[in-house]
């Protein structure tokens, strides 16, 4: 008993007349690990042109991973006629936790980066034991999809977050007094401070550093890169940027 005898045709499959694909083929297996590949890399091209360490050959391998798993599985339900579908794809879902985790990390300015990466790397996951059950019409749907998301959705988001009235900002100081100085000068700005937290990955280099949360009392758009500037000319700001 195949895969495909227990949860249906592919619609994809079904709409192009190619049964053939379905259950265990030479030819099932050479196009679900081409589709793999495929899929993989289309995600891992765009993490790649971010200059992100998984990139382009990391999803590759996470996809074709996913896809072996998931056709093993089918193959070992026909062999030993067991119809526990998800036994190995289950342990590839809970698996990929270890490279999301490695992927992401906390940098000495508070700036959380790869988290878009590791999720994208749980998805590509996902895609392949999509392709490895032969469920071909969401895997090729969702990459696409999916590269939407990672490829055009970024600009857009930063379109609407530099326009919000809140803002988190790493910022250091010449010295410690400074603080008082900023925050009264942000008050007659017409921000309220919303948070102070000081980081001490900073304390040997003679700086004082903070991250600090400031949002517009009338509750107005401001021009983040706007802010940005008039927070830079003070003479005693020696680095600030926006933590996203």
């Amino acid at each position: 008993m195949f895969l495909a005898d227990l949860i249906g045709t592919d619609p994809l499959i079904e709409l192009l007349g190619w049964e053939q694909l379905e259950g265990i083929s030479f030819l099932g297996v050479v196009v679900r690990l081409l589709l793999a590949l495929l899929c993989g890399g289309i995600l891992g091209y765009e993490r790649t042109k971010r200059h992100q360490p998984a990139g382009f050959r990391t999803y590759i391998i996470v996809c074709l991973g996913a896809t072996i798993a998931m056709y093993t599985n089918e193959f070992l339900m026909v062999q030993t006629q067991s119809t526990d579908t998800a036994r190995l794809g289950a342990q590839v879902i809970s698996g990929i936790g270890f490279l999301g985790a490695g992927a992401i990390l906390i940098t000495s300015r508070n700036r959380i980066r790869g988290l878009t990466t590791a999720a994208g790397l749980w998805a590509s996951a996902c895609l392949g034991l999509a392709i490895g059950s032969g469920f071909f019409t969401l895997a090729i749907f969702s990459t696409i999809l999916m590269g939407i998301v990672l490829a055009i959705l970024p600009h857009i988001e930063k379109k609407v977050t530099k326009k919000l009235y809140y803002m988190e900002l790493h910022i250091e100081f010449a010295k410690r007094e400074n603080l008082k100085e900023f925050v009264n000068f942000m008050r007659q700005e017409g921000f309220t401070i919303i948070g102070i937290e000081h980081n001490p990955a900073y304390a040997s280099s003679g700086l004082s550093v903070y991250s600090i949360g400031i949002r517009s009392k009338d509750r107005k758009a401001r021009d983040h890169l706007q802010v940005l500037k008039m927070i830079s000319d003070l003479s005693y700001v020696n680095y600030v940027e926006e933590i996203y």
